[in-house]
């Protein structure tokens, strides 16, 4: 019999056995089996990437300012409650949650003032209040 043909020749297209008491026990893979698998998935990547990066946007991105940015919120904040009022109880639940929201990014855009150097003071004057009120009131969380 030729070592081609011989029952125990290790076969490199066959799952290796484990070792230990579960000797008969296959992997799904071999190592070549994974590798030609994770090429294949390599090369759709990059196909995918290149067909992505040729395609033009679908409209081109738009800067807005950001108090125009913050008078669209108020626009939107103002609606809701409108529309809220003509509504069930679980949304003025909603609405009403929207309240932590705004503190919580109030906080984060005081934090943001703070890291750019803004003084206490500044930010009171911004927040109609003394520096040591605007510190009390965001400067101990930090």
């Amino acid at each position: 019999m030729s070592a081609a043909t011989a029952p125990n020749t290790p076969d490199d297209t066959a799952a290796p056995a484990q070792s230990g008491a579960d000797s008969t026990v296959k992997a799904p893979f071999t190592p070549r089996q994974l590798q030609k698998i994770i090429e294949k998935q390599q090369a759709r990547i990059e196909k995918l990437e290149a067909a992505l990066a040729d395609r033009p946007s679908k409209r081109p991105r738009r800067e807005v300012e950001t108090m125009d940015y913050i008078k669209a919120a108020k626009r939107f904040i103002k609606s809701a409650g409108a529309r809220v009022g003509e509504s069930d109880e679980h949304e003025l639940r909603e609405l009403l949650h929207l309240q932590g929201d705004l503190e919580a990014a109030i906080a984060v855009a005081v934090a943001g003032q703070r890291s750019f150097g803004k003084s206490w003071a500044s930010i009171g004057l911004a927040a109609e209040t003394s520096k040591e009120a605007a510190w009390q009131r965001w400067g101990k969380k930090a």
